[in-house]
Parts: C-alpha cells; structure tokens; sequence
C-alpha cells in the first residue's frame, strides 16, 4: 500500500467504526491492531467486518446512512453554480471569514460495542488545513492533521496515517475552516444533488471532492476525498457531513463516517457547533458537547504535531 502522511478525521473514523461494527468490547486486556502499520496496540479490542451501508437518507439523524455516488465517477473537476452558492452562503452564514485558529473544549461519550466511556473533549483548528481532535477517554485517541500529512496517538503510540485513509481525515466538527478549503482550492469540485428532509428540516445535500488537478501524483486520492454535506435550506448552517473511509485502494472495507452537526452559538462573530454526534456505518459513536470556544489564540505549528 503507498503511504503518506496526511489528513486527520480519517483514523478516528475507522478506529470508531470499527469499534462499533464489532462484536462487544471488553474493557481489559484488549487489543488494537494498527490499521496502517499492522502493529498491536494494547488499547481496545476491535472485532467483526468493517462494511459501507448503502441506502437513502431517512432523516431520522444518526442512524441514517445515505449512499455517495461511486468514487470511480468523478470528473475532475465538475462546479456546480448552485452548489458554489450553497457553499458560499454557508461560509457567510457562519461568520464570513475563518478565524485564525480555534479552540473548542467540552465533554463527551463515546459508544464502543457494550463499552461507554465518559471524558473531554479538545477541538483546534489553525486556518483551513490544520487540525487536531483528541478524545479524552480510558479508550480515547489523538488525531492530527496538518497540511496534507495526519497521525493518529493511542496510549503514545503514534502511527502515522496512510495516505488513502487520510484524505478524509480532518476534523469536520468546525465545519467552516474546511467548506472555506473546499471554496479556496482551484482544484476543488462541487455538485448539487437535491433538496432533502432531515430531522424535520429542508436541507440542501452537495457533494464536494478534491481532484489534485495541479498536482498529479496526488491524483489517485481524489476518490478518497469525496464528501457529502446537508446544509439547512433556512440557515445556510450545516447540519451534516459524511466520507467514507478506506486504509487503502482495491476490496479495502469502506467505512461510513457521519457527523451531525447543531446547537450552533455565536462565539465573537463565529458560529461553532456546540453539539456534535458522529455515527459509523450507521451506527452512534460519539457525542460531543461544547462548552468553551475561543478564536485566534495565537497557534502555531507546534500544536499540530504529526510526527
């Protein structure tokens, strides 16, 4: 499998899908076989077959697992005026420009089979290509993302993260630091699909990729980066984002990672999320509840650590 290091979400994601596509999770003596290095992590022990659900949407949350088209149809570079609206009026919607970093704190619950753990939570962002999201829990994980490079941390074990699982790797629990990237990228492709209900509201569902059409060798990736995103047709706020997730090119298992976003409040101008929910495979993982966000503290690189 050729490797990179890149973005961040995407390890969690299969660490939190598998978790939860699997049998029961015994709380000692367990073990986590490292998805891109194939090493034992004496962490948590992940059992069962990791598979995509296919189907539409039911607008019930997260349980719901709606369908991407298939990666393989992607032109390379398609722009949909009414989906580049949409997007745009999101960005606009939730504060117009990206604050210079972010740091959110709070509570969460994670679900991992028959295993439910209690901790905090940690969300930065650093302008539109850097983040790092660490879950504080017996179980818990560390996954950083910075400049197309990402590395996941368990118990300080640190492994670096392959270059098809990171593409869909950055935290998407800020979602505007990551619409403004797919706006500011020229090789940025969008498309609408339809006007959709969830949970009881009118929601614009967009699909937007990256083709590297400027950097070939990053080309074979472009799959991996699709992304669909439903967008509140009232309040031009996201409301949900889902990538599926793959270690690897070829019959690697897909994984399906949604995340639900609301209960946004207007932090200095910016709305931010203060209730985030994350199912795998249509399965719930995680909920996260924010208590704090503050904006332009001043970090740097040094609080993005991917080695």
């Amino acid at each position: 499998m050729r490797r990179i290091q890149i973005p961040l979400v995407v390890c969690l994601a299969f660490f939190l899908s598998l978790s939860l596509a699997g049998q029961q999770t015994s709380p000692s003596g367990q073990s986590l076989v490292a998805l891109t290095t194939g090493k034992s992590i004496t962490d948590a022990t992940l059992s069962g077959t990791a598979r995509r659900i296919a189907g539409s949407d039911d607008g019930t949350g997260p349980a719901g697992a709606a369908q991407q088209t298939p990666t393989t149809m992607l032109p390379s570079i398609q722009r949909d005026p009414q989906a580049l609206a949409i997007l745009q009026e999101a960005v606009a919607a939730m504060g117009g420009s990206v604050p210079s970093d972010s740091t959110a704190k709070g509570t969460v619950t994670t679900v991992a089979g028959s295993l439910t753990e209690n901790g905090d939570v940690i969300i930065l962002t650093r302008g539109t290509d850097q983040t790092f999201e660490q879950i504080q829990t017996p179980h818990g994980s560390t996954v950083v993302y910075s400049k197309l490079q990402a590395s996941q941390m368990i118990n300080s074990f640190n492994t670096p993260l392959s270059s098809e699982l990171a593409a869909s790797s950055r935290s998407l629990s800020f979602p505007l630091p990551q619409i403004a990237a797919v706006l500011n990228n020229p090789d940025s492709g969008y498309a609408y699909v339809s006007i959709e209900s969830l949970n009881g509201l009118q929601v614009h569902h967009l699909q937007y990729w990256n083709s590297f059409n400027t950097q070939p060798r990053f080309q074979f990736l472009a799959e991996f980066t699709l992304t669909d995103i439903w967008i509140d047709a009232v309040s031009g706020l996201p409301q949900r984002i889902s990538q599926v997730q793959r270690a690897g090119r070829g019959s690697e298992p897909r994984i399906q990672l949604d995340t639900y976003l609301s209960s946004y409040q207007k932090v200095s101008g910016v709305l931010y999320p203060f209730s985030v929910q994350k199912s795998v495979n249509g399965s719930p993982w995680i909920t996260i509840t924010i208590t704090s966000v503050t904006f332009n503290a001043g970090l740097t690189d040094a609080s993005f650590p991917v080695q």
